[in-house]
């Protein structure tokens, strides 16, 4: 009769093994009762007993025998005696390979049971060890009924070696796999495509970018035949095509295949973390290889994802316009001013949209729009821009006094010097003036400040000379003689008196101040600076003093590269 714990052996397994019915009962009652008290050394004795049986009745090399030592050893395994499970599993092996003509897919199968042990107690270098014996042994049979199990073990090998990143033996291991399901023409199949992706990313870690591609563009076709043209399968393959791309950093093409992620996701249920969590990957992927231009792209669609997910909800849709319009601020700090407006205008529309076309967080993205456009050179709408946010303000602020409007006076005369309007600029500083004439604050300092350029660059030397006076008083009245605005002014009144011809006064009276007490004002970088080294330098240099001379031409060299250089941040 057939032993029941023998009824599902491979290969030769449907032959019987044929023994007197009492002492199979009586050894398989045994056996069961010993190994469940975990009495393993009685265990084996009485296993070894049935393996003396069967070699009575058959010969030694009978592959039945080879069955019982593997059943056996199943017995112990599930009782967690690995090493005993083991040995008897060796003990099968030595049968089979004692054969005159090794049956080699049978020895596969014994070796994928061993490594199955071992694995299963986590000792996984020693069953990789047996996997690759199953291998070898599988590549040595004949015929084809056992590809699928060699399938599996070229696929378990290169899954170890992918996990602790040996990506090109784990790539090897893939192809065979692969090469295999070629052979039997079941190319299209679902392991396929993992198979390949599988090979893609060993391949990419390894920089062998061609056919990394290559087999993603195939796992691609292999996809939409058998998941379909709206599979989360195929989004898979498309996410690794769209991380092979920007690593060759061909980003317009891994934005092509980033719409295609992005649409099977918006067309399955249940993706909404996901698909929102690729698109900031996206977006800040984009932003961190200065594709700046795809990065905000994906940015705004990020954008439109979440406020519509969150459309029912004002308190969300406040929270990611808050959120959004630090993108914009983030494209400013790149000065990528156009999609830094572009962002700000987006914000503001939802805004209005939702909460109203008058509203104090609307004022407050005016504000940046006027700023950015006053960057991009459109001063006239900047203007606009800014007057509208301090009407806003105006009707909707809390505190309605004359600050409020000192600061719209000041912001629309700065437009108005970068228009080139410098009569109406200094209309607005000298309203300023009069507004803080009872009170020491800022805004005062820029007026005088600004009104002396405008004088010097008109050559009205007197009166520029007089706003810088007065500049000077505020800083060393307020702040005290040693501040270091105070001693910037002298470098502004140096200047002035430097350009009336009076080049020692400049340097005794005004410049030796900071040259003793703030010698680092030389080295800022802005226009003041810049024209006092210039000064100095030839100054210097008509004394014959060439060292001196050389100091502060190199300071102003310094000064000019940096302004006129395109990389130099606010």
């Amino acid at each position: 009769m057939l032993l029941p714990f023998f009824s599902s052996a491979q290969v030769a397994e449907n032959d019987s093994i044929k023994i007197k019915e009492h002492d199979v009962s009586e050894i398989q009652y045994t056996l069961d009762s010993l190994l469940s008290y975990n009495y393993h050394i009685e265990a084996q004795q009485v296993a070894d007993s049935v393996i003396q049986i069967a070699k009575d009745t058959y010969s030694n090399t009978d592959e039945r025998i080879v069955l019982l030592h593997k059943r056996i050893a199943e017995k112990f395994a599930d009782r967690g005696f690995s090493n005993i499970a083991s040995q008897y599993i060796q003990q099968g092996l030595s049968i089979l390979r004692s054969q005159p003509s090794p049956n080699y897919a049978f020895i596969g199968d014994m070796y994928i049971y061993l490594a199955q042990i071992f694995r299963h107690h986590q000792l996984s270098n020693i069953a990789i060890n047996y996997y690759e014996q199953a291998a070898e042994s599988y590549e040595q049979s004949e015929g084809t009924n056992h590809y699928y199990n060699l399938i599996n073990v070229y696929m378990t090998l290169g899954t170890f070696h992918f996990e602790v990143k040996n990506f090109g033996t784990s790539s090897s291991y893939y192809t065979k796999a692969s090469n295999i399901i070629a052979k039997m023409d079941t190319e299209y199949r679902a392991d396929m495509v993992e198979i390949l992706n599988r090979i893609a990313v060993a391949q990419t870690a390894t920089g062998s970018f061609k056919k990394a591609q290559q087999n993603l563009l195939r796992s691609e076709m292999i996809a939409k035949k058998v998941f379909g043209k709206n599979a989360l399968e195929l989004e898979n393959v498309y996410e690794q095509l769209i991380d092979l791309y920007i690593q060759k950093s061909e980003f317009d093409s891994a934005d092509i295949y980033a719409v295609k992620a992005v649409k099977i996701l918006k067309g399955n249920i249940g993706t909404t973390e996901r698909r929102q969590k690729y698109e900031r990957f996206l977006a800040d992927t984009f932003f961190g290889n200065r594709e700046y231009s795809l990065a905000c792209k994906w940015y705004d669609v990020l954008y439109d994802d979440a406020y519509i997910t969150n459309q029912n909800s004002l308190e969300e849709i406040a929270t990611i316009t808050d959120w959004y319009i630090t993108i914009g601020e983030k494209m400013e700090r790149v000065k990528q001013d156009s999609l830094a407006n572009n962002v700000y205008e987006k914000a503001l529309s939802v805004n209005q949209k939702y909460f109203g076309e008058e509203n104090l967080k609307a004022a407050s993205i005016m504000h940046k729009i006027s700023r950015t456009q006053t960057k991009l050179n459109y001063f006239e709408q900047a203007e606009i821009y800014t007057n509208k946010a301090y009407a806003i303000e105006w009707d909707l602020g809390t505190e309605k006094d004359s600050t409020q409007f000192i600061v719209q006076q000041i912001d629309l005369a700065g437009l108005l010097l970068m228009k080139g309007d410098t009569t109406d600029a200094e209309d607005l500083y000298h309203k300023v003036l009069e507004l803080e004439d009872d009170r020491e604050s800022r805004w005062k300092a820029i007026a005088f400040n600004n009104l002396t350029m405008i004088h010097l660059s008109a050559l009205e030397y007197d009166s520029a000379n007089y706003f810088a006076e007065q500049l000077l008083v505020y800083y060393s009245t307020n702040y005290g003689r040693d501040y270091i605005k105070t001693l910037g002014c002298y470098l502004l009144l140096g200047n002035i008196a430097f350009a009336q011809g009076l080049e020692q006064e400049a340097v005794e009276k005004y410049y030796s101040k900071p040259i003793r007490l703030a010698p680092q004002l030389f080295s800022k970088k802005n226009e003041v600076a810049l024209l006092a080294n210039l000064n100095l330098s030839r100054y210097y240099a008509e004394l014959n003093k060439e060292d001196l001379s050389r100091r502060y031409d190199s300071y102003a060299r310094e000064i000019q590269v940096y302004l006129s250089s395109k990389e130099n941040y606010p």
